[in-house]
């Protein structure tokens, strides 16, 4: 096998395949990457086996052939040629050979017999969405899945087709998002899928500006395909029920407030705080916050924003300001609406566009 290409059309790619191995697993292919010529096309692949990449690109190819190669090596190599750089990639049978300029390397290789590979989709399910559309939803939920819960579908993000309309929702214990975009024909068929928080992570890195992308999934696996990659992922079996009827409770207590200020405002007053009291104090009164933390061995911080659009009688409730403010933090939009229903009932943050919400479950004075 021996090819060449410059240093900027590879390794991009070749930092996407070595995010989809395995580097602590004692299987060692499950730590390289797959790489195949074929007719002047160059092919990448990498599994851990619960997600999987494909890509190919053309490159000026002299010799066929294949074989792994430790992902992370050949990365960390190609990464510090000088840009433009023209590399020639040769397999010599036992190593593979990366010569620029006066620069050779050596990579020990290993068979290609035996590489796994995730499993075919047969599709039940086909959808086709713009990429920006489709990281945009990704971007205002992915922040919310839980990283660490003995409940498997707290861990993903779920897709929910139905009608002309993509919803997307992502859960922990203490903050639920949801996101929608519309399409303009009808899907005949209704499904719900739950994707692991890795795979939505890598959706992100990769598939922005990527054009069109073709979903295609059988409950088990689902791929998403666009331009020259192909991304596989595992799903989750089991999925939060219901999510959408949390968001129609009756909000009586509105207050309309701008965004920005109130994040800095949050940080401000949270910075006296402590793992063990993260709670943000928030009390409306005559069209007034006041932002409070709550007491700790450090002392107290305070801040009072004039001017919100609120009204009614004085009303308390204590927020977690890590979380407030993550959320408002991925918010686009200059103002925002927190609508409470009581101290202990979870609080609705709503941006300007109604398109994605988020609900936050307030701290209880005693838990603390």
């Amino acid at each position: 096998m021996r090819f060449s290409a410059v240093k900027e059309s590879v390794l991009p790619y070749i930092q996407y395949a070595t995010s989809f191995t395995s580097p602590k697993n004692l299987n060692t292919l499950l730590q390289n990457i797959h790489i195949s010529v074929e007719e002047n096309k160059l092919t990448m692949k990498a599994t851990n086996y619960q997600v999987g990449f494909c890509c190919s690109m053309d490159v000026d190819a002299s010799e066929t052939g294949a074989l792994t190669v430790s992902g992370k090596k050949l990365f960390d190599i190609v990464k510090e040629l000088p840009d433009g750089s023209l590399i020639d990639f040769h397999f010599d049978g036992s190593r593979l050979n990366i010569k620029s300029g006066r620069s050779v390397f050596k990579l020990s290789t290993m068979s290609p017999e035996g590489f796994p590979t995730m499993s075919d989709i047969n599709p039940e399910y086909y959808l086709k969405i713009d990429s920006k559309e489709l990281i945009t939803l990704l971007k205002r939920i992915w922040f919310c899945i839980s990283n660490e819960s003995q409940k498997l579908e707290y861990t993903g993000a779920q897709f929910n087709v139905y009608g002309n309309c993509l919803e997307m929702f992502a859960t922990g214990l203490q903050r639920v998002a949801i996101a929608s975009t519309l399409f303009d024909a009808e899907f005949s068929d209704e499904f719900t899928v739950n994707i692991p928080k890795k795979t939505i992570v890598e959706l992100i890195r990769i598939l922005e500006g990527r054009g069109p992308v073709e979903i295609e999934t059988d409950r088990r696996q689902i791929s998403f395909k666009t331009e020259n990659m192909i991304i596989y992922s595992k799903l989750i079996e089991k999925f939060v029920k219901g999510v959408s009827r949390l968001f129609n409770n009756e909000y009586p207590v509105k207050a309309k407030m701008d965004r920005k200020q109130f994040i800095d405002a949050a940080k401000r007053v949270s910075a006296i705080s402590s793992e063990d009291t993260p709670g943000l104090m928030l009390s409306f009164e005559n069209g007034r916050l006041n932002m409070a933390s709550l007491e700790t061995e450090y002392g107290q911080g305070s801040e009072t924003l004039e001017d919100i659009e609120y009204s009614g009688d004085k009303f308390e409730i204590i927020l977690n300001a890590k979380h407030v403010t993550e959320i408002l933090s991925n918010i686009e939009t200059d103002g925002f609406t927190l609508e409470m229903a009581d101290r202990r009932s979870p609080a609705l943050i709503t941006p300007e566009s109604e398109r994605y919400r988020y609900l936050v479950v307030p701290i209880s004075i005693d838990k603390i």
